[in-house]
């Protein structure tokens, strides 16, 4: 049994200098983790591309990977727009099936984060009886996007959300996302925790990450909603990735035992820490 399996498609990544590298949640929250001296071990789709085989010897790096073969790896063009990322999707890969999840660990903790389309209902719901994780963690920004080939991605209006996805969603241990990954929703971040609650139903503990602004927490042992504003906000350094490790570390918290509050203060330091060593 490995600690924690980090699923999700790996991405390439392409700027406006004419650079690719490669990316994803599945290396930004390897490397996360990485530090804690955690078995990890990854399950991710990528095709043949040289950023792609970059990425999988990361990968490599950070423990055992299983790797499902596509035509394609999915990529995205990076812009920026009045101070703000924008991304472009070029081309998504094959979503991961079942002959995947049967060369994969079995792990105490699952960390299931798409960047887009490769982790369907279906495969979620395999995995969860076949890998029987202890922990099931959730970052569903992937889920939450309308990719449509040469143009922005946007973020999908949670009522377009399939009722299977929501179902998967609110069977999970933990569920994070971003502000920036809602639409059509208030503005406030607590409404926003309100109606993530009520489509999420009584079971995962949610958390609503806030950029620098820190997080909102929804604990369900817990009789009120928190929110944790950081003491130290790091600035002029990379943000890429922050999400991803922010529910990395919120996971392999967790998976410890601790509780929430405690889990969300200690994902909130790496995030800080990552930051820092940025500035070297």
């Amino acid at each position: 049994m490995t600690d924690l399996l980090i699923v999700g498609g790996l991405t390439i990544d392409r700027f406006t200098d004419g650079t690719s590298a490669p990316g994803g949640t599945v290396i930004h929250a390897g490397l996360a983790v990485a530090p804690d001296g955690i078995r990890q071990a990854t399950l991710t789709a990528a095709g043949d591309e040289p950023e792609a085989a970059v990425g999988l010897a990361r990968l490599e790096s950070f423990g055992p990977v299983v790797r499902q073969h596509a035509t394609t790896t999915t990529t995205f063009r990076h812009g920026e727009r009045d101070g703000r990322r924008v991304l472009v999707f070029e081309c998504g890969t094959a979503p991961i099936g079942p002959d995947s999840l049967a060369r994969a660990p079995r792990p105490r903790v699952a960390l299931l984060a798409p960047i887009g389309d490769e982790l369907p209902a279906a495969t979620v719901d395999r995995l969860r009886v076949e890998l029987a994780p202890e922990l099931t963690v959730l970052l569903i920004q992937g889920w939450l996007r309308r990719l449509v080939p040469g143009r922005e991605v946007e973020a999908l209006p949670l009522a377009d959300v399939s009722a299977d996805l929501w179902r998967v969603f609110s069977e999970a241990d933990a569920v994070v996302l971003s502000t920036e990954d809602l639409a059509g929703t208030p503005t406030d971040p607590f409404s926003q925790a309100g109606d993530l609650r009520r489509r999420l139903g009584p079971r995962p503990i949610l958390v609503l990450t806030l950029g620098t602004e820190g997080y909102v927490l929804d604990d369900p042992a817990l009789d009120r909603v928190i929110a944790s504003v950081p003491r130290t906000v790091v600035t002029g350094v990379p943000t890429v990735g922050a999400g991803d490790t922010f529910g990395a570390a919120l996971a392999v918290h967790l998976g410890r035992g601790e509780d929430a509050s405690t889990a969300a203060r200690a994902a909130t330091e790496r995030v800080i820490s990552v930051f820092e060593s940025r500035r070297r």
